[in-house]
């Protein structure tokens, strides 16, 4: 198995807002429906439900007037009904209606029957994409017929400067220990968390502590291997020197459901 080269990883966050998916899409080509149901962010997600709709399929298509020259990837909720493999389904942007001739081509990764993950596509060409008109989904591979909810979808810029990064996952344990155990010592899992820090060196304006950001933490270009959630900003760390380098570290307290990377 090849090693992974930590020299091509990022950390992506400042979020803009593309779709909230509070409301129904349009319907695309095939038969499909569309409907709200309970999302992971908000009150609703956006629906597709798909019947021998087939392969290289639009579903689904919102309009949207967005400027991402400023940013580097795209983070969103995913739920597919089926399994599915990588690129079977992809997230479209375009500056033409219903996107009919889409600039970006985001493949999702691969999905997990009946469960929701947080999903995040690398862009290949930001300046390209200064007059978005709309945003949809497309089925690359003709899959059984299912239902396929996604929901805040938001552009991250990545941090520059930055070149290293740590977090911890954790669990906590609870003792159970009672009479019956005879002396050794019994545990349960508890609840989970994760933190961790970044640094790098300073290029633009600091975060600001106490904020509430996305986060993804690359290990390297494949977009599978990136941890991806919310965090917030508990302290920021200056530092200057007498050969004129300005440094910045960040610690962070993640709050939520953290996603792990693939292989």
């Amino acid at each position: 198995m090849a090693h992974i080269s930590g020299k091509a990883g990022h950390v992506y966050g400042t979020a803009l807002e593309i779709e909230d998916c509070e409301d129904v899409w349009v319907a695309g080509t095939g038969a499909s429906t569309i409907s709200v149901v309970a999302g992971k962010v908000g009150t609703y997600c956006v629906r597709d439900t798909t019947t021998t709709l087939g392969a290289s399929a639009l579903m689904m298509t919102e309009i949207i007037s967005k400027d991402l020259t400023a940013y580097d990837g795209v983070y969103f909720w995913f739920r597919s009904s089926l399994t599915a493999a990588v690129g079977d389904l992809a997230l479209l942007l375009d500056d033409t209606a219903l996107c009919a001739t889409p600039l970006e081509v985001l493949n999702l990764p691969a999905l997990t029957a009946a469960t929701w993950k947080q999903c995040f596509v690398r862009l290949a060409d930001p300046s390209l994409l200064g007059s978005l008109i709309s945003v949809g989904m497309r089925q690359v591979t003709d899959l059984a017929d299912g239902t396929f909810d996604i929901d805040d979808v938001e552009a991250l810029a990545e941090l520059d400067g930055m070149k290293s990064w740590t977090l911890d996952y954790t669990a906590d344990t609870l003792e159970t220990t009672d009479f019956a155990d005879a002396g050794v010592k019994s545990y349960i899992i508890a609840g989970s968390g994760w933190n961790g820090s970044f640094e790098g060196l300073k290029d633009g304006a600091p975060l600001g502590i106490g904020s509430e950001v996305y986060l993804t933490l690359g290990e390297s270009s494949t977009a599978s291997q990136n941890w991806i959630g919310k965090v917030i900003i508990t302290s920021a760390h200056p530092n200057t020197s007498s050969d004129g380098i300005v440094t910045y570290s960040y610690d962070y307290q993640g709050t939520g459901a953290l996603e792990v990377p693939g292989a």
